[in-house]
C-alpha cells in the first residue's frame, strides 16, 4: 500500500490526488457498509485512476484498462475481482461484482463531483448499492448521449443489467431458472427456499438430467439464457463428467445433477426443513 500511495504522491496532480483519496474513503466506507473487504476497496480506489494521464481516447474510457494491466504486471496484484474494480471503474459493466459496484460508485459520488442528480445517487447509495449504480448509469448515459458522444458497449449492458437486478427479486430469479430448465426437459425441478436457513443464498434450484451430456447441455442453456437477461453467473463447479454442475447466481444457486447424483446426494433431505415452492401454483400466478 505504501509504494501505491508512494506514486499518487509523486505523480499525480493535487486535482487527482485530492479525488483518489476522496475515492478511497468513500469506497472504504460503502464496503464496511455492504459487508465487502475495506482493504480491496481502497486498493481498487487508489489504483482507478493513477494512469489517466496516459489515456489516448477522447473520453478517457481506457485508463481503468490501464491501471489493471500494470496492477497485475508491475504490482503482482492477482486478484481478480480488483483488477476488474479498475478495469470497468468508468464504463461498468453486466455482472458487476458488489466490489466493481463499490468503486463505480465511490467515483460517482466522491464529495467533489457536483454534477446533476448527485445528492439523488449518494442518497442511494448506502440504501441499494444496484439502485444507486443505475441511476448513475442513466445520468451517464443521458449525459453522453447530449454531449453527441459514442457510448461504450459495457455501459449499455451494464444498465440493462442493473435493471434487471432491481426489477427481479431473488424469488423471480429461481422462477425464471426453474422454467428455463422445464422447458429444456430437465426431470424433478425443484425449488428449495433457503433463506431462513442460510446466509450464503436465498434459493437452491434442483434439476436432474438423464446424462452427463444432458448437464452440460442444460448448464449452457441457463447461461445463455441468464445472460440474455443481463445476469451473468458468479461462479461454477463441477463439469458435466463430474455428474453434478453448480451454477452462482448470487441469492440463487442453481444445481444440475444425473440422476444418480441427486440421489446420492439429496440434497432435498438435507435442506428438508425448508419449504419447496410449488412451481404449478407459481406458474399459473
Amino acid at each position: 500500500m505504501d509504494c501505491i500511495e508512494s506514486y499518487i504522491n509523486q505523480n499525480l496532480t493535487e486535482d487527482r490526488k485530492r479525488h483518489t483519496y476522496a475515492v478511497a474513503e468513500i469506497a472504504i466506507k460503502l464496503a464496511r457498509h455492504y459487508g465487502e473487504d475495506e482493504k480491496k476497496a481502497k486498493i481498487a480506489a487508489l489504483f482507478h485512476d493513477m494512469y489517466r494521464e496516459r489515456s489516448m481516447d477522447n473520453v478517457n474510457l481506457s485508463h481503468g484498462k490501464i491501471a489493471a494491466d500494470v496492477m497485475k504486471k508491475e504490482y503482482a496484484i492477482e486478484d481478480e475481482d480488483i483488477l476488474n474494480a479498475v478495469r470497468y471503474h468508468t464504463t461498468g459493466r453486466a455482472g458487476m461484482t458488489k466490489l466493481e459496484k463499490i468503486i463505480y460508485l465511490a467515483d460517482a459520488i466522491e464529495p467533489g463531483r457536483a454534477y446533476s442528480g448527485v445528492d439523488e445517487i449518494r442518497e442511494l447509495a448506502f440504501r441499494s448499492l444496484d439502485e444507486a449504480c443505475l441511476l448513475s448509469l442513466e445520468k451517464t448515459i443521458q449525459y453522453v448521449a447530449c454531449k453527441g458522444h459514442d457510448l461504450d458497449h459495457d455501459t449499455i449492458l451494464a444498465r440493462d443489467y442493473l435493471k434487471r437486478r432491481v426489477w427481479m427479486n431473488s424469488k423471480e430469479i429461481a422462477l425464471f431458472a426453474a422454467k428455463v430448465l422445464d422447458q429444456k426437459k430437465a426431470s424433478d425441478v425443484v425449488i428449495i427456499d433457503i433463506g431462513l436457513k442460510s446466509s450464503f443464498a436465498d434459493y437452491f434450484v434442483l434439476a436432474s438430467g438423464g446424462s452427463e451430456r444432458q448437464i452440460g447441455t442444460l448448464s449452457v442453456e441457463i447461461e445463455d439464457r441468464f445472460e440474455k437477461e443481463g445476469m451473468t453467473v458468479k461462479r461454477i463447479e463441477g463439469k458435466q463428467t463430474s455428474g453434478w454442475i453448480l451454477m452462482d447466481y448470487g441469492d440463487v444457486i442453481i444445481n444440475i445433477l444425473t440422476t444418480e447424483m441427486r440421489d446420492r446426494y439429496n440434497i432435498e433431505k438435507v435442506w428438508g426443513d425448508c419449504e419447496q415452492i410449488n412451481l404449478e401454483e407459481q406458474y399459473e400466478q
